[in-house]
Formats: structure tokens, C-alpha cells, sequence
């Protein structure tokens, strides 16, 4: 097939996943005078919220606690450097795989002794249905297109004679969430999922007949 007999055109497809779990991320911090009792304080309260999330039904497996990372805090008034004292650090992060408890899961790791909660992350834990459905509107929105070209260019479109994956899988992006925390007024967080959408891009070359 030379190169003037075949029409090449990229080509995008999706399709909706229900997620089925969520990976939280959170922080214990603390601040003391001195760096011992900081990290000392960071870390026993990232125990209380790592025991709070087992009771809460979360598998050892699915918790990581990082290193507990420490700043000196530095006074730079006056021209000079005072130490004020140390700021401690610890993430934590949690799959939930029930997603029906994960505003207890956040309200929990909250009263334990998080500090901050930086998101929960709606995930699928197999999207493969999902990205083969992606994949195969791809294949027929890049035919449609290479129609579209055809009939513009007066020729006849002939069979697919090469397609690839323009790029290589990636995590489902979430179409909507939602997410309310109502802490300081003693309300429940509340959080809806929402649906996940795969993407999946290809390229593709038709033959001219």
C-alpha cells in the first residue's frame, strides 16, 4: 500500500464505570517547640487514626502511612534567624472499598486526629469493560471520520488496515463528585460518587479502495 492510498485519522471514545472504591488522603500535623515531643505527638496520633480506620472496616493492606516529615520553623524578623519550632507531618492514605461507610471512614480519621482531609479520590478497581467499550467507539468514530474525509475527497473508503493505541491507559476520570463536610455543625459527611469516565484515544489508517 504506497502512501497516497490511505487515509490516517485519530479518533476518541469513552464510557461510564460505577466506582466501587475511593482512596482517601489525609495529613496528621502538629507543631511543638522541641523536635522530639512534634514528632512524638504526630506520630501517636496517626496510630489513633490508623486504628480508628481498621474499626471502621479498612484492611491493613489498604493503609499507607508515610514518614513523618519535619520543618523547622524559623522567626526571620530583624535580620535574624530565631527557631521557633518544629512542624510535623505525617500523610496518611486509605482505600475504602465500601463506599457506602466512607463519610464515616473521613468523620473518623477526623476525630482521631487528622488535620486535613485532601480528597477522596472515586476509583473502579477493574475498569477493563469499561476501557474495551471506550476502545471500540473509538474504532467507530475514527471510521466515521475516515468516511467524512472519503466522500470530501470523492474516493471510496476501503478496510482498516492499521489501528494503535495513542496512548497508554490511564485511571478513570470522574464525571461528577460531590463531596460535603459538615464537621463544625455535627452533621455527617455526606458524599455522593457519582460516575467515572475512561477515555481511551486511537489512531487508525483506512485503506483507499
Amino acid at each position: 500500500m504506497s502512501e497516497e492510498r490511505w487515509i490516517a485519522v485519530g479518533a476518541e471514545g469513552e464510557a461510564s464505570v460505577v466506582p466501587d472504591m475511593a482512596v482517601v488522603s489525609l495529613s496528621v500535623s502538629g507543631k511543638g517547640m522541641e523536635l522530639g515531643p512534634a514528632r512524638d505527638d504526630v506520630n501517636a496520633r496517626t496510630s489513633a487514626v490508623l486504628e480508628r480506620l481498621r474499626e471502621l472496616g479498612v484492611a491493613d493492606a489498604d493503609l499507607n502511612a508515610h514518614d513523618v516529615d519535619i520543618k523547622p520553623e524559623y522567626d526571620h524578623r530583624r535580620g535574624g534567624q530565631r527557631l521557633l519550632g518544629y512542624a510535623a507531618t505525617r500523610r496518611v492514605t486509605a482505600r475504602v472499598r465500601a463506599l457506602d461507610g466512607l463519610g464515616s471512614v473521613l468523620d473518623g480519621a477526623m476525630a482521631a486526629g487528622a488535620n486535613e482531609v485532601h480528597g477522596a479520590e472515586m476509583a473502579a478497581s477493574d475498569p477493563s469493560a469499561a476501557e474495551h467499550q471506550a476502545l471500540s467507539r473509538a474504532v467507530e468514530a475514527a471510521r466515521a471520520k475516515a468516511e467524512a474525509i472519503a466522500a470530501a475527497a470523492g474516493v471510496a473508503l476501503g478496510p482498516l488496515a492499521r489501528v494503535e493505541e495513542a496512548d497508554g491507559p490511564g485511571m478513570p476520570q470522574p464525571r461528577m463528585r460531590m463531596m460535603a463536610i459538615a464537621e463544625s455543625a455535627g452533621i455527617p459527611t455526606e458524599v455522593a460518587a457519582g460516575d467515572l469516565t475512561v477515555r481511551r484515544r486511537i489512531r487508525a489508517w483506512f485503506a483507499i479502495a
